[in-house]
């Protein structure tokens, strides 16, 4: 993501970075600003980036669909939270 994009996300206070799935299918944001590992809240609005926009989605989406090798599918984007 070009730092642009960082910029304009913070300003409308959105959280930004990495989205982690935990085994246990609980997401986590690794924060772009300072690497630390926050739980997201189920109740979240939760924005993922695909190609060049941005898409929202549950969290049970997030937590729940999985790649064709049974990996999650949206584990390691670009990801902002309010």
């Amino acid at each position: 993501m070009n730092r642009y994009q960082d910029l304009i996300d913070r300003m409308d206070k959105w959280e930004i970075g990495r989205l982690i799935v935990d085994r246990s299918g609980v997401l986590k944001l690794q924060r772009k600003s300072d690497d630390e590992i926050v739980d997201i809240a189920r109740n979240s609005n939760i924005e993922v980036l695909n190609g060049n926009k941005f898409e929202k989605h549950s969290y049970e989406t997030l937590s729940t669909v999985t790649d064709d090798t049974g990996w999650p599918a949206y584990a390691g984007l670009y990801t902002r939270v309010k």
